[in-house]
């Protein structure tokens, strides 16, 4: 019987308190308070309930569901400030503290990336190191589908969990529209890094399909794309929302389709527009 898992326990016993549950595999009690007795249950059944501590420290069941348990990587919103840490909103009666030397740098209703743990006492915690509790990814599978939690915003672009356990990065030359931190999204694997981090993308690689009928249709609503291979970077992610890299690639297959063509710009002399064939 472990705190912060959910568990299927089996009624032993009612009380004036609730009623008792037990795990076939040991001989450990835990209460279920009335409050969560439904008019039905009755000795030996078997139910599924969430196991945490009390405000004394007691083993407890509930039968409602946490947004997360133990280990699970999530945000969570801050419902008070103490000078010691936040308690958060975790989805049962009982919130979950969260430790911090300076809590007073977040407010109340914010949404904060956390991992669910246990202090010394066997009591759950939100604990704010994410990053260092991440392992290497240990595959050598490039290009899979997998599922990020963005969590962190960083100079090179977006930090994620990957899959639960691992740590990737969205580069920031790759994002093309907004990313929200604490939103799962599916990506994909584009390199795996010999210390074991990846680098994602928002994006299928090699299917090119969705991204040549979506270059497509700017061109054909702008009658003449004012853009050419020498074009910034900033500028072809501004207006394709895609990396001149992409850009590159895309209309070079374009050409070979025999889909567009490159002529001299009218309006600016010395550079090349892409038109629709």
């Amino acid at each position: 019987m472990e705190i912060g898992k959910i568990q299927i326990l089996q009624i032993k016993r009612f009380t004036q308190h609730g009623a008792y549950l037990k795990d076939t595999s040991c001989d450990q009690e835990v209460l279920l308070p009335n409050k969560f007795i439904l008019k039905d249950f009755k000795v030996e059944d078997s139910i599924k309930v969430f196991i945490y501590t009390d405000s004394l420290d007691r083993p407890v069941a509930t039968t409602q569901t946490p947004y997360g348990t133990l280990e699970d990587i999530l945000f969570l919103k801050i419902l008070s400030i103490q000078a010691n840490g936040c308690f958060l909103d975790l989805g049962i009666d009982k919130d979950i503290f969260m430790p911090s030397k300076a809590p007073y740098r977040f407010h109340i209703g914010q949404s904060v990336g956390v991992r669910i743990t246990k202090d010394k006492q066997n009591r759950l915690i939100a604990g704010l190191g994410i990053k260092e509790h991440l392992i290497p990814y240990p595959h050598k599978t490039k290009y899979i589908q997998i599922e990020i939690l963005p969590f962190e915003k960083t100079p090179l672009g977006i930090g994620c969990v990957v899959n639960k356990k691992y740590y990737g990065l969205l580069y920031q030359n790759q994002i093309f529209s907004p990313v929200a931190l604490g939103k799962k999204t599916p990506a994909y694997i584009t390199n795996i890094r010999s210390d074991g981090k990846l680098d994602l993308s928002l994006k299928p690689i090699n299917n090119t399909t969705e991204d040549k009928s979506r270059l497509l249709e700017l061109i054909a609503k702008n009658k003449i794309l004012e853009l050419d291979f020498n074009s910034s970077p900033e500028i072809i992610k501004q207006t394709c929302q895609m990396s001149k890299k992409s850009f590159k690639t895309l209309i070079n297959a374009l050409l070979k389709e025999s889909k567009i063509k490159i002529l001299e710009s009218s309006k600016h002399p010395g550079q090349k527009s892409i038109h629709l064939i």
